[in-house]
């Protein structure tokens, strides 16, 4: 993969403090982080502040790229609930630059050093049908940590249910999202009692929220492990409370439920490889097929249009109901040994289903055979880029929401690929991204560990990307 001589044009963020004309400002200077610091722990994108905050102090406290994602992405079912809910599933892309991962009884890894794997945990049909799918985050996140991971599984949860218990300060992005959630939640009682601040429209920007049964449900989390979602008290409240809202989960559905990992299927680009979802998966198929059909697409527009085409052409619907909010978000880490995590998580509609779990705080995702909404699944689109002979890591990032999310990423990722870094910064740029339809990605010209790399959070949302710096010690967050 080339690099380009005039540096690349992706943004750093590292004040704690998001203000409009920072970011404006930011975004047209040229700048990028020198990975090759001594004092460079990794870096991360997300389109929420607060969470991506939370996984920057991750690794900057020795925590790896799948410690940083996970404590991410519950710090989002927290911050951005619309999309991340803890009752949505999603799939992730993890290169593990520190070991391979072996199987019980076997003295060889099952992925080796470099290698890019496909960790599936999307919402499932239950049994016996009904509007609600069952959950796969928790377990997913789960996972992927004690294949990847380093930290303390305790230490990657506490952070999300400290701010939803004691309140967090509405944050612009949480805001917006909200705010175009404002019919969704004036139309649910169960949304309305978390998430409508006086009766007449959701929480604005800085407004205090807490969520105590959500930090209730997050602390059996952190305690118990999975075993403290799918099963005991908060499992018992999930099935009792979906049958009474007119779903048909059942405690077998949450015991039974297990994600799927494989390798990312592969695409070579040159001297380089697009990891893209397994096979086998609806976002691997569809991300697959995306990627002949945006060959020669130039613009947002074009984009848009072949990832519209590549959907109908798989049997999803057309026209508007296609562009519509499915509830998913995505973000990217990075560590300094090169260890990455792409991940695409969905609600299957802003706050899926609409209905809570009354005790939990969880709002259950649209079912996958929900109509339109339910393909918020198939279209979630995490992409690596890597050498598969210098193991350098070039691209980790993903899209998701409507058709147009993945093209957005598949389409700055085919320009880094034949133009350099900056080329595929400037497709990220003008993409086809949207608040709803959100792409982020982290973009290393020279192939991480080596060189720079620029953080680039979705140029239509209001994320962030945050390098992070070593601390002197970190003993805190290893097992």
């Amino acid at each position: 993969m080339g690099s380009s001589s005039d540096g690349p044009l992706g943004s750093t963020v590292t004040s704690d403090l998001e203000t409009k004309s920072q970011r404006d400002d930011i975004a047209g200077k040229k700048l990028a982080m020198d990975t090759s610091d001594s004092s460079f722990a990794g870096a991360v994108v997300a389109d929420e502040p607060m969470a991506a905050l939370i996984a920057r102090g991750v690794l900057e406290n020795g925590g790896n790229a799948a410690d940083a994602a996970t404590a991410l992405y519950f710090a989002l079912s927290v911050t951005y609930p619309s999309a991340a809910g803890l009752g949505g599933g999603g799939v992730c892309l993890v290169r593990d630059a520190d070991h391979g991962v072996k199987k019980k009884g076997s003295k060889k890894a099952e992925v080796k050093l470099g290698e890019v794997e496909s960790i599936a945990f999307l919402t499932r049909r239950p049994r016996d049908g009904g509007p609600f799918g069952i959950p796969g985050n928790v377990r997913g996140f789960a996972l992927l940590q004690a294949r990847h991971g380093t930290a303390l599984w305790s230490e990657l949860v506490s952070p999300a249910e400290r701010i939803a218990g004691t309140g967090f300060n509405v944050s612009r992005a949480s805001a917006r999202r909200l705010n175009d959630a404002a019919a969704v939640i004036a139309g649910s009682s169960d949304l309305a009692a978390i998430y409508d601040r006086d009766g007449s429209h959701p929480y604005q920007e800085t407004d205090l929220l807490s969520q105590t049964a959500l930090a209730t449900t997050l602390a059996r989390i952190r305690s118990r492990g999975v075993g403290g979602f799918y099963e005991g008290e908060t499992g018992g409240l999930l099935v009792d409370q979906a049958h009474q809202k007119g779903g048909m989960l059942s405690q077998s559905d949450l015991t039974d439920y297990r994600p799927e990992v494989a390798p990312a299927q592969l695409i070579a680009a040159g001297d380089v490889a697009v990891a893209l979802p397994a096979k086998g998966l609806g976002a691997g198929a569809f991300a697959s097929a995306l990627w002949p059909n945006i060959q020669g697409a130039s613009g947002a527009e074009a984009l848009a249009a072949a990832a519209e085409r590549t959907a109908v052409a798989l049997g999803a619907p057309g026209g508007a109901a296609l562009n519509g909010d499915f509830g998913s978000t995505t973000f990217a880490t990075v560590d300094t040994r090169g260890g990455a995590v792409a991940c695409a998580v969905t609600m299957n509609g802003a706050f899926g289903s609409g209905r809570i779990a009354e005790g939990t705080g969880v709002a259950f995702a649209s079912s996958p055979e929900a109509p339109v909404k339910g393909l918020g699944s198939a279209f979630l689109v995490p992409v690596m880029v890597v050498n598969p002979e210098t193991k350098g890591l070039y691209v980790a990032g993903a899209g998701a929401g409507a058709p147009k999310g993945g093209a957005a990423i598949e389409g700055a990722v085919m320009a880094a690929v034949s133009k350099g870094g900056s080329g595929g910064v400037a497709a990220l740029q003008s993409g086809p991204a949207d608040i709803s339809s959100p792409v982020n990605a982290i973009v290393c010209p020279d192939g991480l560990p080596a060189g720079t790399c620029t953080l680039n959070p979705n140029p239509k949302g209001d994320g962030v990307g945050f390098s992070a710096l070593a601390k002197k010690s970190s003993k805190g967050l290893f097992r």
